[in-house]
């Protein structure tokens, strides 16, 4: 399942419905959390911030700032190489699924179909540079 070290650099733009925060944030780690197994359609994508440098208590809940999901988005694109469609897949999911340390996301068929061939790629390629 895809789950990667990441060193994004993001920017809240303080206009969500839960914060009026205008700050970077760093991204650490983005994990896809959940994925329906029967239909594959479906899924949970986290992408993961320091809680001393975004305060949940004090800044707020990142979800549903669009400056944030713009840049998250465009990072995952340049440095994973998600296609449009893909990046498209990639919507907050409800605001009762947001995390002290991470924004909740959900994800499509489509990511989730280009996030399975990313990570068998890193896996064989870990194998063959062993």
């Amino acid at each position: 399942m895809f789950d990667r070290q990441v060193n994004f650099v993001t920017r809240t733009d303080g206009r969500g419905y839960w914060s009026e925060t205008s700050k970077t944030v760093r991204i650490n780690r983005v994990r896809l959390a959940y994925i329906d197994d029967e239909t594959r359609d479906f899924g949970e994508l986290r992408a993961y911030f320091d809680p001393k440098e975004w305060d949940v208590e004090n800044d707020g809940l990142i979800y549903s700032d669009m400056g944030w999901k713009h840049t998250f988005l465009t990072c995952m694109e340049k440095q994973f190489g998600f296609s449009p469609d893909a990046i498209l897949d990639i919507s907050y999911s409800e605001q009762g699924m947001q995390g002290d340390n991470y924004v909740s996301m959900d994800v499509g068929g489509r990511f989730i179909l280009e996030s399975d061939a990313l990570y068998r790629f890193a896996v064989y390629k870990e194998a063959v540079n062993s």
